[in-house]
């Protein structure tokens, strides 16, 4: 019985040390749809951050961030480089992501350079050319982590689109009131 307790307890240590970048939740993860018809080749470039949730713990002190995707070295992958300014330096990372299930493109998983594991990066909605919704949840039992971004191709969008992504979170029930907004002004080529 002690080695079991043990066991659990690492467990549980090992998961708030992997989760504790994220937004704590009681309950299952949201029942999101991530977008069906989902084209990587057409996701490929620069996205901005525009919002993320606000216990994103790796990205405190940041600003300017953005994403990069393109054509990953291993068939089927994705290359991925997030970058943000933590004061005058460049905090950057890279990794690559990949869909487990083929028939479910939308559903990511990516992986860091920096990280044992891949965490979920689920699209659930984007044009391609003004916004994409990301959604990353982890469920454990009654709770779950998650974290969520509003990306753009330029470094601002409109209100109103804003306005409409943050109902699309809403209704895929997404806690909206966890979104901070990310810092784009002033930001220099890096």
């Amino acid at each position: 019985m002690k080695g079991f307790t043990v066991s659990v307890g690492l467990i549980l240590a090992g998961l708030v040390a992997c989760c504790h970048a994220q937004v704590f939740s009681w309950g299952p993860c949201p029942a999101v749809q991530v977008k069906q018809d989902f084209n990587a080749t057409r996701y490929f470039g620069k996205w901005y951050e525009i919002l993320r949730f606000n216990k994103t713990s790796f990205e405190e002190g940041t600003r300017c961030n953005y994403a990069i995707y393109s054509n990953g070295t291993r068939n089927g992958t994705l290359s991925v480089r997030n970058a943000g300014l933590r004061g005058s330096e460049v905090d950057s990372v890279e990794g690559f992501a990949y869909a487990p299930d083929p028939s479910q493109p939308g559903k990511l998983k990516v992986r860091f350079s920096k990280s044992w594991f891949a965490g979920n990066y689920w699209v659930l909605d984007t044009d391609y050319r003004t916004f994409s919704m990301v959604h990353s949840c982890t469920g454990f039992w009654l709770f779950n982590f998650q974290l969520n971004w509003l990306l753009s191709p330029s470094r601002s969008i409109t209100a109103d689109v804003t306005t409409n992504v943050m109902e699309k979170f809403q209704d895929a029930g997404v806690d909206t009131s966890n979104f901070i907004q990310t810092n784009q002004t002033r930001c220099p080529d890096f």
